[in-house]
């Protein structure tokens, strides 16, 4: 059985603007503020990779399962991190027409620890994310 995490943020963006940041699958850097060869990616559409390196010399590579205009879904090919499997979906839905909510979902299978330690290890990462973009874009 996969256990799930969510969260949720509100950016004072209009939804156009917000997706213009966060939807590019191999473009981490735009929200991140990390270098750009922090994430490189290998191919386009579905089915490209991109490989996130990490701050400590590690790696993980996610590719991407399903996109649409306001959302994609991405899987973990390889990492070092806590799980067997893991798939995500980054998406963005209007609040109002200068706000947009920004979600992010994962599903995931823990390697090593508790499903309860998976899920807050999961919750801490998607909150220093989601840090990482508000830091980002509400300082543009």
């Amino acid at each position: 059985m996969m256990a799930t995490v969510t969260a949720e943020y509100v950016f004072a963006l209009p939804l156009a603007a917000l997706w213009a940041i966060l939807g590019d699958f191999g473009k981490t850097g735009k929200w991140s503020g990390r270098p750009d060869e922090a994430c490189v990616q290998e191919g386009e559409g579905i089915g490209a990779l991109r490989t996130l390196h990490l701050g400590d010399g590690r790696q993980v590579v996610d590719r991407l399962e399903a996109q649409t205009p306001t959302s994609y879904t991405y899987s973990i090919v390889t990492s070092p991190l806590p799980y067997a499997s893991y798939r995500a979906t980054m998406a963005v839905e209007p609040v109002d027409a200068a706000n947009t909510r920004f979600i992010w979902t994962g599903e995931f299978e823990p390697a090593g620890i508790t499903e309860e330690e998976a899920a807050a290890f999961t919750r801490s990462i998607y909150a220093m994310g989601i840090g990482m973009m508000r830091k980002t874009i509400e300082s543009a």
